[in-house]
Protein backbone atom coordinates (compact mmCIF):
# COMPACT_ATOMS: atom_id res chain seq x y z
CA UNK A 1 0.00 0.00 0.00
CA UNK A 2 1.41 3.63 -0.58
CA UNK A 3 1.71 5.76 1.74
CA UNK A 4 -0.16 9.72 0.74
CA UNK A 5 -0.40 12.76 3.02
CA UNK A 6 -3.80 14.51 2.48
CA UNK A 7 -3.73 18.31 3.68
CA UNK A 8 -6.94 20.58 2.98
CA UNK A 9 -8.66 22.30 6.04
CA UNK A 10 -12.03 21.89 4.34
CA UNK A 11 -13.31 18.70 5.98
CA UNK A 12 -16.22 18.22 3.78
CA UNK A 13 -13.50 18.25 0.38
CA UNK A 14 -10.73 16.08 2.78
CA UNK A 15 -13.67 13.37 3.47
CA UNK A 16 -14.37 12.73 0.08
CA UNK A 17 -10.92 12.82 -1.31
CA UNK A 18 -9.53 10.77 1.74
CA UNK A 19 -12.64 7.91 0.85
CA UNK A 20 -11.63 7.72 -3.01
CA UNK A 21 -7.97 7.60 -1.82
CA UNK A 22 -8.84 5.17 0.69
CA UNK A 23 -11.05 2.87 -2.55
CA UNK A 24 -8.20 3.06 -4.69
CA UNK A 25 -6.10 1.21 -2.17
CA UNK A 26 -3.72 4.06 -0.81
CA UNK A 27 -2.67 4.85 3.18
CA UNK A 28 -4.14 8.30 3.70
CA UNK A 29 -3.05 10.32 6.64
CA UNK A 30 -4.12 13.82 6.71
CA UNK A 31 -3.32 17.40 7.93
CA UNK A 32 -5.48 20.20 7.99
CA UNK A 33 -2.70 22.88 7.51
CA UNK A 34 0.18 23.44 5.40
CA UNK A 35 2.45 23.60 8.52
CA UNK A 36 1.46 20.36 10.08
CA UNK A 37 2.21 18.47 6.54
CA UNK A 38 5.26 19.73 6.49
CA UNK A 39 5.98 18.55 10.44
CA UNK A 40 4.76 15.04 9.15
CA UNK A 41 6.84 14.91 5.84
CA UNK A 42 9.46 15.11 8.69
CA UNK A 43 8.37 12.31 10.24
CA UNK A 44 7.37 9.94 8.10
CA UNK A 45 7.93 9.17 4.50
CA UNK A 46 5.07 9.56 1.78
CA UNK A 47 4.63 8.65 -1.86
CA UNK A 48 2.31 11.85 -2.46
CA UNK A 49 1.14 14.39 -1.49
CA UNK A 50 -2.37 16.12 -2.69
CA UNK A 51 -2.92 19.46 -0.82
CA UNK A 52 -5.67 22.32 -1.27
CA UNK A 53 -4.68 25.73 -2.38
CA UNK A 54 -7.62 27.19 -0.27
CA UNK A 55 -5.67 29.70 1.84
CA UNK A 56 -4.99 28.67 5.52
CA UNK A 57 -1.52 29.89 7.65
CA UNK A 58 1.48 28.85 5.38
CA UNK A 59 1.40 29.11 1.67
CA UNK A 60 0.93 25.94 0.04
CA UNK A 61 4.17 27.37 -2.13
CA UNK A 62 6.14 27.67 0.46
CA UNK A 63 5.19 24.79 2.36
CA UNK A 64 6.13 22.19 -0.97
CA UNK A 65 9.03 23.95 -1.27
CA UNK A 66 10.26 22.86 2.34
CA UNK A 67 8.54 19.13 1.80
CA UNK A 68 10.58 19.16 -1.85
CA UNK A 69 14.04 20.23 -0.28
CA UNK A 70 13.25 17.08 2.11
CA UNK A 71 11.78 14.81 -0.32
CA UNK A 72 12.55 15.98 -3.60
CA UNK A 73 10.96 12.24 -4.86
CA UNK A 74 7.32 13.19 -3.46
CA UNK A 75 4.62 13.53 -5.79
CA UNK A 76 2.25 16.68 -5.41
CA UNK A 77 -0.90 17.14 -6.42
CA UNK A 78 -2.47 20.57 -6.28
CA UNK A 79 -6.50 21.08 -5.29
CA UNK A 80 -7.29 24.27 -6.55
CA UNK A 81 -7.30 27.04 -8.62
CA UNK A 82 -4.63 28.94 -8.07
CA UNK A 83 -1.35 28.78 -10.20
CA UNK A 84 1.98 27.62 -8.66
CA UNK A 85 5.72 27.50 -10.09
CA UNK A 86 5.95 24.28 -8.06
CA UNK A 87 5.96 21.01 -10.29
CA UNK A 88 3.16 18.96 -9.66
CA UNK A 89 -0.38 18.06 -11.45
CA UNK A 90 -3.51 19.84 -10.19
CA UNK A 91 -6.78 19.49 -10.05
CA UNK A 92 -9.42 22.86 -9.93
CA UNK A 93 -12.35 23.18 -7.27
CA UNK A 94 -14.55 22.51 -7.55
CA UNK A 95 -13.69 19.11 -7.10
CA UNK A 96 -14.55 16.41 -10.27
CA UNK A 97 -14.90 12.91 -8.29
CA UNK A 98 -14.30 11.08 -11.04
CA UNK A 99 -11.64 13.44 -12.85
CA UNK A 100 -9.70 12.95 -9.43
CA UNK A 101 -10.35 9.56 -9.63
CA UNK A 102 -8.22 9.54 -13.04
CA UNK A 103 -5.96 11.82 -11.79
CA UNK A 104 -5.29 9.59 -8.97
CA UNK A 105 -4.76 6.76 -11.92
CA UNK A 106 -2.42 9.37 -13.72
CA UNK A 107 -0.24 10.00 -10.43
CA UNK A 108 0.32 6.39 -10.13
CA UNK A 109 1.23 5.89 -13.42
CA UNK A 110 3.67 8.61 -13.48
CA UNK A 111 5.13 7.85 -10.07
CA UNK A 112 6.01 4.41 -11.12
CA UNK A 113 6.74 4.97 -14.85
CA UNK A 114 9.87 7.30 -14.17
Amino acid sequence: MTDVLLCSNNQLLAKSLYAILRDEGYSVETADHPSLAVQMVLQKEYAALVIDFEPFGLSVDDAVRIIRSVRPEIFVLFIGDETTSVDGLSIEAPVDLVKFRQTIHEMHRLKYTQ
